[in-house]
């Protein structure tokens, strides 16, 4: 990075990777990304990299053309939420589905190319597929003629666990918005249509990222330009380009 007087400014960078929660990590529902784009405010870019329906195979296939060594060189932290789709039943919808133990090899690899790239895998964080709420779903969806289409909680449980499992496996963080939710009777209000985030659900995930995060960005300055109160009007360029704070 450069400071004042100095060329052009790259700023740290927090990554996020995965699927539709990821892609709608911007939305009013799904707001998560925003949070934490809000939170580290002159500290960091929130770049988002979110693909709605792809499971870690799809994942896997697309992350070297998003993410290199000269971006990674700028991360501070990487977040990879994938899952959801996954855990699909193979015998309902099998163009999604992808099984447990290749769940969890997808994923090392996902952090295996991320590490290759100089990303180290402290730096990673793996979140849980939420949980899914069948009911919610098909209503959400009944005017389609929708069911569960596959999907059922007690898989998204099984996946969930895997995640935490290659988490421990590969050294990186974990966040377990699974168990978070679960703990709620009626844990629908932290979904938006039994699968996505609702806003509720997205500031739950971003309370949990909340402390690894800060973890990561505590030590990074409030980026290199002078709050405005500190701006000299009469030598505007020198106190723009020449300050601290």
């Amino acid at each position: 990075m450069s400071g004042p007087g100095g060329a052009f400014c790259s700023w740290p960078k927090v990554f996020l990777f995965g699927a539709s929660i990821t892609e709608y990590s911007f939305r009013k529902e799904g707001c998560w990304g925003t949070l934490l784009a809000d939170y580290l405010q002159r500290k960091c870019d929130v770049i988002v990299r979110g693909f709605a329906g792809y499971t870690t195979w799809n994942g896997k296939q697309v992350l070297p053309h998003l993410l290199d060594a000269k971006l990674a060189k700028d991360v501070v932290a990487m977040t990879v939420l994938l899952g959801s789709n996954d855990a699909n039943d193979k015998g309902r919808n099998p163009w999604e589905h992808v099984s447990l133990q290749e769940y969890e090899n997808n994923l090392k690899e996902i952090v295996s190319y991320a590490v290759s790239q100089g990303i180290s895998s402290d730096k990673i964080i793996l979140i849980t597929p939420p949980a899914f709420h069948i009911d919610q779903w098909a209503e959400f969806h009944g005017y389609l003629g929708y069911s569960d289409g596959g999907r059922k909680n007690e898989l998204t449980s099984q996946y969930s666990q895997a995640c935490l499992r290659v988490a421990t496996e590969m050294g990186t963080k974990s966040v377990d918005i699974y168990t978070e939710m679960m703990k709620k009777e009626d844990f629908s209000e932290y979904l938006s249509d039994g699968l996505h985030l609702s806003s509720k659900g997205s500031h739950l995930l971003f309370e949990l990222l909340k402390p690894i995060i800060t973890q990561f960005t505590s030590h990074l300055p409030v980026v290199w330009f002078p709050f405005h109160d500190r701006v000299d009007v009469d030598n505007l360029e020198k106190s723009l380009l020449n300050s601290e704070n």
